[in-house]
């Protein structure tokens, strides 16, 4: 007999793996927008702390694609933190993973070098010093 999709009593009170994982990805989808959002409002504690989660349940399902993904998200938030050097490093790592974990790559890396990009944009000012524009005074 097959087990029934979300039904405790048939399934010994197990969720069914796919289940199991499409909740999971909502969790890591939710706490990614959560720590972005954090990011862009300046609480970049609670923002390293929740893509952190976000991560540490990436690499318990072994998803190593959506870890490169996370990764990506961790430098930008660094770069808004203005931690040129640490996010260019994450970049550098999610790169790395990305290219030998995830098989459509090719957008993915579009976006990576964006962001590393930007990093030597002049127009960038650290977070707290809008007169800081790179263009001098």
């Amino acid at each position: 007999m097959e087990p029934q999709k979300n039904n405790p009593e048939k399934n010994n009170d197990h969720y069914i793996e796919s289940d199991y994982l499409a909740d999971m990805d909502k969790i890591v989808q939710t706490l990614t927008l959560r720590s972005m959002s954090d990011g862009n409002n300046g609480d970049f504690e609670t923002a390293f702390s929740t893509m952190e989660l976000a991560m540490w349940l990436s690499r318990s399902l072994d998803k190593k694609c959506l870890e490169a993904v996370l990764l990506n998200n961790m430098g930008l938030i660094l770069t808004m933190k203005g931690a040129w050097d640490e996010a260019l490093l994450t970049f550098d790592q999610s790169m790395e993973l990305a290219m030998v974990s995830c098989p459509s790559h090719g957008n993915f890396f579009t976006i990576l070098k964006n962001n590393i990009a930007s990093l030597f944009d002049p127009k960038i000012t650290t977070p707290g010093n809008p007169k800081d524009s790179g263009n001098p005074s």
